[in-house]
């Protein structure tokens, strides 16, 4: 496809099961300040997994699209409706291998003249046989990859598909909202929030994590860190944001091994989650990790997790070991204790943690740098990782924006 980035903006749509709300900024992005025409096709419920979904889409740009799911196969014939139709000119849609229906729409839409585009996390691992095959041919049905990280591109690459067509677009939360979140919070609220929540403990360094309360994240992990911490003369307070079907268990971990444990339950609104943050040391996920690593690193707090990167989520990428956190040996207790007390004993500065922390954030990991390399990919434009190294900070785009 040849690119033309002077031709007359073109016609989206992006298709996904749900538009999750924590998109909401990228989606935005797109809709106030792409060059593109985009429209939002998905359904207007979370298939009940009670994930909060986006709710500022204007009523023109939204059009549902409802599917149904048969075990992990979802059926959305909005998908090749969209495709066998003269409205849009470029599909992005979520590129879930196991949607028949996405593979039906990608191929029509290839057939009708369309620009075909697949938002996916893409590979998390090497595979091999009749999975690789799948998996890579499915992949080859788009004109690009919308990928979250490099080392699914490296993967990609590995598997057969041409790196000019992987994109790396990263992943992002809503940093305004944090950066507002950030200006209201006082010097004096970490030692408040930490006298409120440990009262005679507060002196304690603080482990945080925020997530959905399930097995695999292994937070029994953390509270076992900590008491074998305990047990060394180096106690931690413990503080878990978020629900689940864990809790209870946790909750009863932590008082068996006389851990200082809180566990404020889910918490929605970012100057609440802000506060949280403000007051932590290091943000620990034994499982693992993905949108934590974000949400820590805006606030300037590290983050912990293991090291087996095949089951990783890419936005463990942003942890730059001794800088932004650390990596410990998965399942291995001793080595995420270790891992804890080397990033409690560094000795770099709260400004320096913050500066480094925050350094993924502003030039990769925010709305703005997905806008721009999204339009990118729909431009026709080779995928071109100098060109991400060469972003501008969030705060410069920023004040770009608000310049025109």
């Amino acid at each position: 496809m040849t690119p033309d980035t002077n031709a007359q903006p073109k016609r989206v749509a992006v298709i996904y099961h749900y538009f999750a709300h924590y998109r909401q900024p990228v989606l935005l992005q797109l809709l106030e300040h792409g060059r593109h025409h985009y429209e939002f096709l998905a359904n207007d419920h979370s298939y009940d997994t009670g994930i909060k979904l986006t709710d500022r889409i204007p009523d023109e740009r939204f059009h549902k699209v409802a599917g149904k799911f048969l075990g992990p196969f979802l059926f959305q014939f909005g998908a090749v409706k969209a495709a066998l139709g003269s409205r849009y000119d470029t599909l992005i849609m979520l590129g879930n291998p196991t949607w028949p229906t996405t593979w039906l729409a990608a191929i029509l839409g290839r057939i009708r003249g369309k620009q075909i585009l697949f938002w996916t996390h893409g590979w998390l691992k090497e595979e091999s046989g009749t999975k690789a095959l799948f998996r890579t041919t499915f992949n080859k049905l788009a004109h690009g990859l919308l990928l979250y990280g490099h080392r699914a591109k490296d993967l990609a690459i590995k598997a057969g598909i041409k790196p000019e067509r992987l994109h790396v677009i990263y992943n992002s939360l809503d940093c305004e909202l944090q950066d507002e979140a950030r200006a209201r919070i006082q010097p004096t609220d970490r030692v408040e929030t930490r006298n409120k929540l440990f009262a005679e403990h507060a002196d304690r360094p603080v482990l945080i994590n925020i997530t959905r309360l399930q097995p695999h994240k292994r937070l029994d992990l953390l509270i076992d860190a900590a008491a074998i911490l305990k047990e060394q003369g180096k106690p931690v307070n413990v503080l878990i944001v978020g629900d689940g079907e864990e809790r209870q268990a946790l909750e009863q971990r932590a008082q068996e091994q006389d851990v200082t444990a809180v566990f404020t339950g889910a918490l929605y609104e970012e100057y609440e989650i802000g506060c949280m943050l403000n007051a932590a040391d290091i943000a620990v996920m034994p499982g693992p990790v993905g949108l934590l690593v974000m949400h820590a690193l805006a606030y300037g707090v590290p983050v912990i997790t293991n090291n087996n990167f095949d089951t990783q989520m890419p936005e463990f990428e942003a942890i730059k070991q001794g800088l932004t956190g650390d990596f410990f040996t998965l399942e291995d207790l001793d080595s995420l204790v270790a891992s804890i007390q080397r990033t409690l004993d560094s000795t770099t500065t709260y400004e320096q943690r913050y500066t480094q922390a925050r350094e993924p954030i502003d030039h990769r990991y925010n709305p703005i740098s997905q806008r721009i390399l999204i339009e990118r990919a729909i431009d026709g434009l080779p995928a071109d990782d100098s060109f991400n190294a060469a972003l501008p900070s969030y705060q410069l785009s920023i004040q770009s924006e608000g310049s025109t």
